[in-house]
């Protein structure tokens, strides 16, 4: 081993050693999801194993009389230096395996299936398996089963970290109220270096104590905000506020068994910053309702950040800034669930720039994408900002327009796009000049598909394409009649 994987396996034992779990007492939940894996794939062995430095021991287990096996002969091992899942369909042909005990004497393993329980940071702690004595062929579908039971596996070992956590803290505030009065002080000395913001709730008064790191992480002196439970909603933004306290309400009526919720609060600069709240229950009355509640806030703006950024590098165009294909589909299905709902009708525009291979190949990709982002500009400017505006890709766009007060209004509409088109691209070069051309289809009358819809919306702009460019036309309700329009004041009805 090198001294690099050396040091991966330190980490790991040490991330391992965090969750408290080596050569604890059976617990339900785990042995419930063994006995389910046992039952959906027909296998006799099902375990969730913890792999330590030389051993691995099964927290759960069924079809196995012992406890843990040498690491050196365990398949499990395997399965997290590979990082991915194991799958051996017959033993007695894998080089691996063949020899192994495990194989040669009871369990008499003929098929091992494992997949890595890996937690956030990456680590892997063990596996979830499942064994047979007679060899098998494993599907890909099965696979994503086994993959989906060991995603549980993982979800309750993080629980019992969060518990922990939040355990190791209450003792924390327990042996400084041996040590310390109950006053502010105690905090400040106690709590204050941890991190994360510390809030106390007296659920029966309504008093909350906020630690000074909870306030300063808003931006906010101690004095400024009261301890008072009003005092934390009114800095809850509107959006989240009903998330946060129906879900303080199904823990506190135990409705869910832990308390974590992400949420916006407001900072003294009147930014928003996103919190992790986590807090649990420590002190219940003589009626068994809660009467006292600790918990912590943790600052992950910059990953809501993160995940903002890779969600919109997903669904929106990184040229213009529209919607992307991938979002375009999305937001069409909804309008059309949206429209069948209310009986209501829209127009799908779909519009290819005339010309734009010309200004790539005359002047280059660089005045060609100049040319994307000033279309962009000017199309909106003949829109609603309500309507949907989103680039397919290369030159093609698309728009989706409601309909509801008038039924005619996207014929003005595609009108006034390609009106904005009759001036030259200037900043490009005086004889840069680029038109669209637009196909429509309407909702539901040219179908009720979002794939339909925009096949329908294609072929009506390759016929405006096909008929000098420049002009739109809508897809007919009679293959034999086409509306066409060129002239705002030669608009014609079906």
């Amino acid at each position: 081993m090198s001294k690099y994987q050396s040091d991966i396996e330190l980490a790991r034992l040490e991330a391992l050693k965090r969750y408290e779990i080596l050569d604890t007492a059976p617990e339900s939940d785990f042995d419930d999801l063994v006995r389910l894996a046992a039952k959906i794939f027909d296998l006799p062995i099902s375990t969730v194993t913890i792999v330590d430095a030389d051993r691995q021991w099964f927290k759960a287990s069924i079809g196995l009389n012992i406890n843990e096996t040498a690491r050196d002969i365990s398949f499990c091992t395997h399965a997290i230096e590979l990082y991915e899942p194991l799958v051996v369909n017959n033993t007695a042909e894998d080089p691996r395996f063949a020899s192994n005990p495990l194989v040669i004497n009871n369990p008499s393993l003929g098929f091992y299936a494992g997949v890595p329980l890996r937690n956030s940071n990456d680590f892997v702690l063990g596996t979830f398996c499942i064994m047979g004595q007679k060899p098998r062929e494993f599907t890909a579908d099965e696979l994503e089963t086994l993959k989906i039971l060991a995603n549980q596996a993982m979800r309750l070992l993080d629980l019992r970290a969060e518990r922990n956590k939040l355990r190791d803290l209450n003792k924390e505030i327990e042996r400084i109220n041996t040590d310390l009065s109950e006053s502010e002080q105690r905090w400040k000395f106690a709590l204050e270096g941890a991190g994360d913001g510390v809030w106390d709730w007296d659920i029966k008064t309504q008093q909350v104590f906020f630690s000074s790191r909870w306030k300063n992480m808003l931006g906010y002196d101690d004095h400024e905000i009261a301890n008072k439970r009003e005092a934390w909603i009114s800095l809850i933004h509107q959006d989240d506020l009903s998330l946060v306290l129906d879900g303080l309400d199904s823990y506190l009526n135990k409705k869910l068994d832990h308390y974590e919720i992400e949420y916006r609060l407001l900072c003294k600069d009147n930014s928003w910053k996103w919190v992790l709240s986590r807090g649990m229950v420590v002190e219940w009355d003589e009626n068994g309702s809660p009467k006292r509640m600790v918990g912590t806030h943790t600052d992950i703006s910059e990953r809501k950040k993160s995940e903002e950024t890779i969600w919109k590098q997903a669904n929106f165009d990184t040229l213009t800034g529209l919607p992307n294909r991938r979002m375009f589909f999305y937001r069409l299905k909804e309008e059309i669930k949206r429209a069948s709902r209310n009986q209501s009708q829209f127009a799908l525009m779909f519009l290819d720039l005339d010309g734009f291979k010309e200004v790539n190949d005359q002047y280059g990709h660089l005045a060609g994408d100049m040319v994307l982002t000033e279309s962009t500009k000017r199309i909106k400017l003949a829109i609603r900002e309500s309507d949907t505006f989103a680039r397919l890709g290369g030159d093609e766009f698309t728009i989706i327009m409601s309909l509801k007060d008038d039924l005619e209004s996207f014929k003005t509409v595609a009108q006034n796009i390609i009106n904005t088109f009759r001036l030259p691209f200037l900043q490009v070069g005086t004889t840069c000049r680029v038109s669209v051309s637009i196909g429509i289809a309407i909702f539901p009358l040219h179908g009720n598909e979002a794939d339909l819809l925009l096949s329908r919306a294609d072929k009506a702009m390759y016929e405006a394409k096909a008929s000098g460019k420049s002009t739109w036309f809508q897809y007919p309700f009679d293959l034999n009649l086409l509306i066409r329009s060129s002239n705002p004041d030669n608009l014609s009805d079906i």
